[in-house]
């Protein structure tokens, strides 16, 4: 598989939202009602590895692969859980290899109010409501392609809030913690692709099911980024 496979493949594994290192799901309640539907499968997957006190950069995982010239292409991906429950998630890819470099993907659980699409706010910062671009049985994902400018108040910011509307008509907010965000972006210590893929060589049924509908979706995807927002 290319470089490029590899980083679809990782977006659409995240898109899916299988938190196969349940230790570095965040355990954190979420405003509103969470929706329940599809999310047994989910919940079963991370039930097995309890919530663990953790430093702030111990929020995200971060997996990379060597690019020509000494660069290299990331992704950073965390995923926020509660009593065992899939809530959302964020990701992002940092590819010099790809003319969109930075993208970032949100997804929340199914259930959702599809037309409102899902808002993220950094802090106190100006919302952005970005439609939902993909549901498949576990979640629904919006993307956005960003720039240095959001990075940098990724770095800056304390909580990324994201929020969707449930089939009551209300808020569903879920908070994704910025704190670690930066010390992991900018820092060298990360995972390959080849170690991700052994640490995950033990995975259910149910997680093999999941990764096959991803490299489903990679297929899907392999003719490149989407447009920007």
């Amino acid at each position: 598989m290319t470089l490029k496979n590899h980083l679809i493949a990782g977006i659409a594994a995240a898109v899916l939202m299988l938190p196969s290192f349940g230790a570095l799901a965040q355990e954190a309640p979420a405003a509103g009602e969470a929706p329940a539907a599809g999310q047994a499968a989910v919940a079963a997957a991370v039930a097995a590895t309890p919530a663990a006190p953790r430093k702030p950069g111990d929020n995200w995982l971060k997996v990379c692969d060597p690019l020509d010239g000494g660069k290299k292409a990331c992704i950073m991906r965390q995923v926020v859980v509660a009593n065992n429950q899939f809530l959302g998630s964020f990701l992002l890819r940092d590819d010099p290899g790809q003319e969109s470099r930075l993208l970032a993907v949100a997804a929340v659980p199914l259930g959702v109010l599809l037309p409102f699409g899902l808002t993220w706010q950094i802090d106190g910062g100006k919302p952005i409501r970005v439609p939902f671009m993909l549901c498949d049985p576990q979640s629904c994902a919006t993307q956005l392609v960003i720039n240095e400018a959001y990075v940098n108040s990724l770095k800056k910011g304390g909580k990324l809030k994201l929020t969707a509307k449930n089939r009551q008509n209300q808020d569903l907010v879920i908070e994704i913690d910025l704190a670690g965000f930066t010390a992991v972006y900018d820092g060298d210590a990360a995972m390959t692709f080849e170690q991700f893929n052994q640490e995950t060589a033990g995975q259910s049924a149910l997680e093999k099911q999941l990764q096959d509908r991803a490299e489903e979706l990679r297929r899907q995807l392999d003719g490149g980024d989407a447009p920007a927002q």
